[in-house]
């Protein structure tokens, strides 16, 4: 799959509703979240190997947000999280990290099946580079 982010580059963000929003890298993840929503405690993030990200927004809500990798392993709530979003998804096979990660940045709407919105980045806001 040509273009793909390695996993250890790809962040998954989930939100308070588990919704979940894709990027290829840190950067992108940087550029595509909203720093009010940081500040308020919005999303927990990892890379698609499990490893926590730490989100901040150090200027407030109308600042940058920035994301750096932790050496926290976050495998386990990696999985709850994908689960918890997989099962408000019904007659779709649950996948793991990494073919989630791909399914959003690769297959995007024509992966779906149906309603498409749900399954590519919900709350990008147009902001995240899509590759």
């Amino acid at each position: 799959m040509g273009g793909v982010s390695h996993p250890a580059d790809i962040v998954m963000v989930f939100d308070r509703d588990e919704e979940l929003a894709v990027f290829p890298s840190l950067r992108a993840a940087e550029d595509g979240l909203e720093a009010m929503d940081v500040v308020d405690g919005e999303y927990t993030a990892f890379t698609a190997e499990g490893r926590l990200v730490d989100l901040r927004a150090p200027d407030g809500e109308e600042g940058l947000v920035l994301a750096a990798l932790t050496d926290e392993d976050g495998r386990k709530d990696l999985e709850r999280h994908l689960a918890r979003f997989w099962a408000r998804r019904p007659g779709r096979a649950p996948l793991g990290p990494e073919d989630t990660a791909r399914l959003l940045l690769v297959g995007g709407p024509r992966a779906t099946g149906r309603g498409p919105r749900r399954l590519r980045n919900p709350f990008r806001r147009g902001r995240a580079p899509h590759s």
